[in-house]
């Protein structure tokens, strides 16, 4: 990695823990430079404004976190339908994780509050994102509409969460893989009788 590229990755390290740990609208430039060690002009040279830092935070975020829930999720389970429900193994764990403070994509939405931020599109590609992995599993589980299911499953992951930053709560993931195994077990496809 060139001198350029790790003073960039320092920078996007550094201010997405502050974000996460204090909150976007806390963290000031000059906080992100002190605890990064990087020099102002530095930064600026990578970061045109903090929004834009903002953007490519969420950005790096939402490509480690969601290639670090695919891979959980994927070495979970022998089936899709144990994939499926080990999704909130896996939430469970983050939430009982000492530094959880929350969904960063939600709280980020939560907290810039404008829709045309990019920010936000990142937030709901993160979503999306998830979304899509849950419809394939739901496909390969035999689950009769995916995509109706995948959406339903976001109400779970988004309850479940919500309880787990609200109420510092993680058995909320309990409850959510309980729904969800109800769920599958009611949305499987029915094979064909022959009469």
């Amino acid at each position: 990695m060139t001198s350029t590229n790790h003073s960039r990755q320092q920078i996007l390290e550094t201010a997405s823990q502050l974000f996460y740990q204090k909150g976007i609208q806390k963290v000031g430039i000059n906080e992100i430079i002190a605890t990064s060690g990087v020099a102002k002009r530095t930064l600026y040279r990578h970061f045109a404004s903090k929004d834009e830092l903002i953007e490519e935070v969420m950005k790096h975020r939402a490509t480690e976190w969601l290639r670090w829930f695919e891979t959980a999720v994927q070495n979970r389970g022998n089936t899709p339908k144990e994939r499926l429900l080990a999704t909130f193994d896996v939430l469970r764990e983050w939430y009982a994780s000492p530094d959880f403070r929350g969904c960063p994509f939600i709280n980020a939405v939560l907290e810039i509050a404008d829709a045309s931020h990019p920010a936000h599109n990142v937030s709901v590609g993160v979503r999306e994102s998830i979304r899509m992995q849950i419809e394939r599993l739901a496909e390969q589980a035999g689950v009769e509409n995916a995509k109706s299911f995948s959406q339903q499953y976001l109400l779970l992951i988004g309850g479940a969460s919500l309880m787990a930053t609200i109420e510092g709560f993680s058995g909320g993931a309990n409850y959510a893989q309980q729904a969800l195994s109800t769920l599958i077990d009611s949305s499987l496809q029915q094979p064909q009788t022959q009469i």
